[in-house]
């Protein structure tokens, strides 16, 4: 998902405005090539709804998943060669076309275009050659050496990974026997797993300080633990990324539920493992710091009826719970609700449908990223709150600041925003980026107040709030 946005995000505005211009929209039902196989291909592709699979062979293994801001067909253009893999969508998706000759001639007539193009396409290489050194290193001797990949800090982690494996061994003949796992041997296993995390955590990012050692790190890490992740249902939606990536609404669904599942009892154990880290917490947290702030709004309202909007709604639980718990009567809320995901929205419109809220939330279907450059424009105007729970960990602060500038021009004087972005202190970091491939942008209060000052807001955030784990910050500034 990070690909595009990163490419987007790399130019400036006069940049951005061209190639969104510049580019047509393809629509692509299900099932179709967006790109084939071997066969000449002339475009670059901006994936900006719905996701695709990647594919060696037309019915074969599926290689990746790109969903909404990935890129497409880069090393066609890089190479002037035919694509050796073939891009199918898996759902109805949206693509922007960019011309490959457009792309060439700008970049001769400009050299800064040029430079900022190719050392985008060059960090984007450079990450899918991180990621080949990783599999590599699967099937390769550990690193040895007072570098760390061996001795040293992988010892402070390869004792706990072996008692984890140990105890699983037990619970899986404690649940051969019994049924189940003993709730005293779960809630030990569950215990060790919290303590680990963190402990990752401060190994790769303070110990190791070798890059290839980390990321070497980081997948043995994978390695270890890839087999019980797989059979649970939460953890293993972490890591497949069904959509594209890891925090799609379904997601945030289930560990909004916090209902373990997965394998029999071993899967069952090792959600609730991951159910109870200190980011998924903070999930089920945010939903309830959201909900007293719009309830908030509601009791400070102007008018008859507050009107707000989210961002990347999602599932949009904080919405429900205020109808359901706060309000005298519905119409005291006007809900616009936009995601990129059209499965996100069908499941808002069915929950509802259900609650009898129809009338009350307005569903739109829009990519973001393309309102926040202007490629597209909203009719939404004088909201009284506009949020984002989990959106602008995935952007570049280039991104954001123009998405900042979109959302004043949609608040009415005095309106506020609030836009949460997950705290370096994650401890769970270390688990997200290496054995999840969940790797998020991570923001202190100083770098959101520099956003804001860079905005059209012109001045730092007005508060920030955290979520009771600490680590989800929540910034607000008032237009």
């Amino acid at each position: 998902m990070k690909q595009g946005i990163a490419l987007l995000d790399q130019f400036d505005q006069a940049d951005a405005d061209w190639m969104l211009a510049t580019a047509a929209e393809h629509s692509i039902s299900q099932g179709d090539y967006l790109i084939e196989k071997e066969q000449p291909l002339d475009t670059l592709f901006v994936i900006v709804q719905g996701v695709f699979g990647v594919f060696a062979e037309g019915d074969g293994e599926r290689l990746a998943v790109l969903g909404p801001g990935d890129l497409a067909g880069e090393m066609s253009f890089l190479e002037g060669t035919v694509p050796t893999e073939s891009v199918r969508a898996l759902e109805h998706s949206i693509a922007l076309a960019i011309p490959h000759a457009a792309l060439q001639e700008r970049a001769e007539e400009q050299p800064g275009f040029a430079a900022r193009l190719y050392r985008t396409f060059s960090r984007l290489l450079a990450g899918r050659l991180r990621a080949a050194n990783r599999r590599l290193a699967a099937v390769s001797e550990p690193a040895t050496g007072a570098d760390g990949g061996q001795s040293g800090a992988w010892q402070r982690l390869d004792g706990p990974l072996q008692a984890f494996k140990q105890q699983m061994l037990e619970a899986n003949k404690a649940a051969a026997e019994t049924g189940d796992v003993p709730d005293a041997m779960s809630d030990s296993i569950v215990t060790g797993f919290l303590e680990f995390c963190p402990l990752l955590h401060q190994v790769l990012s303070e110990e190791v300080v070798n890059e290839r050692v980390r990321e070497e790190m980081g997948l043995r890490v994978q390695q270890e633990l890839l087999p019980y992740i797989l059979m649970a249902e939460t953890a293993e939606r972490f890591y497949s990324k069904p959509r594209g990536y890891a925090g799609d609404f379904w997601t945030i669904e289930l560990i909004y539920r916090n209902r373990p599942e997965g394998n029999g009892a071993l899967g069952r154990l090792i959600d609730r493992c991951f159910l109870e880290t200190t980011a998924a917490r903070a999930v089920r947290n945010r939903r309830a710091l959201l909900a007293e702030e719009i309830g908030k709004t509601v009791e400070t309202r102007q008018g008859p009826t507050a009107r707000i909007t989210s961002l990347a709604c999602g599932p949009a639980r904080e919405l429900f719970d205020i109808y359901a718990t706060q309000l005298e009567h519905p119409d005291e809320l006007h809900a616009n609700l936009i995601d990129i995901d059209l499965q996100a929205l069908a499941y808002v419109s069915d929950q509802a449908r259900t609650a009898g809220l129809e009338r009350q939330m307005s569903l739109i279907s829009e990519n973001l990223i393309r309102l926040a450059l202007g490629k597209t424009t909203t009719p939404i105007r004088d909201q009284d709150f506009i949020y984002s729970i989990g959106l602008i960990d995935y952007f570049g602060d280039e991104l954001v600041v123009r998405l900042l500038d979109l959302i004043h021009s949609m608040l009415r004087p005095g309106g506020r925003v609030m836009l949460g972005n997950i705290h370096p202190v994650n401890p769970t970091r270390g688990l997200m980026d290496h054995v999840l491939d969940w790797k998020l942008i991570h923001r202190t209060e100083e770098e959101m107040d520099q956003l804001f000052e860079r905005s059209a807001f012109g001045r730092p955030c007005t508060a920030i709030r955290f979520e009771n784990e600490g680590i989800n910050l929540f910034a607000e500034c008032v237009r």
